[in-house]
């Protein structure tokens, strides 16, 4: 079973919704370059996440569930 990467998903969906880092940075009270090390991390702080998701109204704990039963699914 693999890791679901937390920071690629934010990542992505800041594409997919066409937020920069810069603008994500700056309403989660930070900077670019230390929002592109944290985006570089799998593993989350579960805060990050929820305050993540509530700033782009997306639910990345649903998503990672969703993923990993697809992926239960198919290793049956």
């Amino acid at each position: 079973m693999s890791d679901i990467h937390f920071g690629k998903m934010i990542h992505e969906e800041l594409r997919r919704q066409r937020y920069s880092v810069d603008w994500f940075a700056k309403q989660m009270g930070s900077d670019r370059s230390n929002m592109y090390r944290l985006l570089a991390r799998p593993h989350l702080n579960s805060e990050f996440i929820l305050r993540a998701g509530k700033l782009l109204n997306y639910d990345f704990f649903g998503e990672a569930s969703r993923l990993l039963h697809i992926e239960k699914e198919e290793s049956l």
